[in-house]
Parts: C-alpha cells; sequence; structure tokens
C-alpha cells in the first residue's frame, strides 16, 4: 500500500500503473466510448455513431439506486435479458464495420456516443462491455459523461412534483 506521507525518490518507488507499465503498442486508430443521459442533451461534438438505448428495459429501482453500469451485478442482470444481448451484438457490429471502413479511410479516431435516459446504468453498461471488446488493432478510450450527475443538476422538478409558496399574510 502506497503512503501518500512518503518521500518519493525515484520512479521505481511509485505504486504500479498499469496503464503506464504495459508494453507499448501501435494501434491503428482510437475509438472513444461515451455514456451520456438523453435528459442532459447529446454529446458535442456529435459522435460518428450514436445507440439509443432507453426502449431496453431498465434495472429494479432497488438496484438502479445502489449500482451503476459500473458494477458487475447490474450489467449481470441486464445481460442476462436476451434482449440486452441481442441489442449489444448489433452495436459491436456496427462499430466493427465502421472500424473497418475508417481503416480503410485512413482515419484515425471514431467517437461512440450510447445513451439512456439518466446516463448512469444502460448506456454505463454498454460502454463498459464494448471497451472490453477487441476491434482490429484500435484501442477504446471509455468516457462515461453523465455517471455522476446528480439529478438534481438538471435544474428542473419532475411534473408531479408540488412547489410550495409562501405568501406574507400580515400587513
Amino acid at each position: 500500500m502506497f503512503d501518500n506521507n512518503e518521500m518519493i525518490d525515484s520512479d521505481n518507488d511509485l505504486p504500479k500503473n498499469n496503464n503506464h507499465d504495459a508494453p507499448q503498442k501501435e494501434y491503428t486508430g482510437v475509438i472513444f466510448l461515451t455514456s451520456y443521459s438523453h435528459r442532459r442533451g447529446p454529446l458535442v461534438p456529435t459522435p460518428d455513431l450514436s445507440f439509443d438505448l432507453r426502449t431496453l428495459p431498465n434495472p429494479p429501482k432497488n438496484v438502479r439506486a445502489s449500482q451503476t453500469g459500473v458494477h458487475t451485478q447490474l450489467r449481470e442482470w441486464l445481460f442476462a435479458n436476451p434482449d440486452v444481448r441481442t441489442r449489444f451484438d448489433s452495436i459491436y457490429r456496427q462499430i466493427s464495420e465502421r472500424v473497418q471502413e475508417a481503416t480503410t479511410a485512413g482515419a484515425k479516431e471514431l467517437h461512440v456516443g450510447v445513451f439512456c435516459q439518466m446516463g448512469k446504468h444502460r448506456s454505463v453498461t454498454f460502454v463498459e462491455e464494448l471497451g472490453r471488446q477487441r476491434f482490429d488493432n484500435w484501442c477504446t478510450v471509455i468516457n462515461h459523461r453523465d455517471l455522476h450527475a446528480k439529478r438534481s443538476d438538471l435544474g428542473h422538478r419532475r411534473g408531479n412534483s408540488k412547489q410550495a409558496a409562501f405568501f406574507d399574510t400580515e400587513s
């Protein structure tokens, strides 16, 4: 365990960083996979491919309240549904086809957006799983735009919320 109070004398004293210490490999290009919330608006700039997952089933409320798409249990729950698995396979094929086109065209980047209603469960699950796949010598970079955003950050109340009004009745 690394103690932040210890003095670091050389690079050999640093904790292991698997990203930095991994063998260097030349990649043809980079796929940027971004999950986001439909409620918070589209990605800017617009991704090359965009996938809407709002029609897929949402995990039960008690699971959604305590877990996000980065949690294994939630991902396993989603992928137990055959419709989810079918949709994932379709998205993987579409990205693979676009990677082949990009390679032929000499492109070095491909931006993919995956969204659901809140950007915390279904879209995060798909981006995490897509990041584990292989894409013909292209590496992947994962970003979850709205994973840590709070519901209150939306700037509006839900339709069934009532706002209290206070009036000065003394004159």
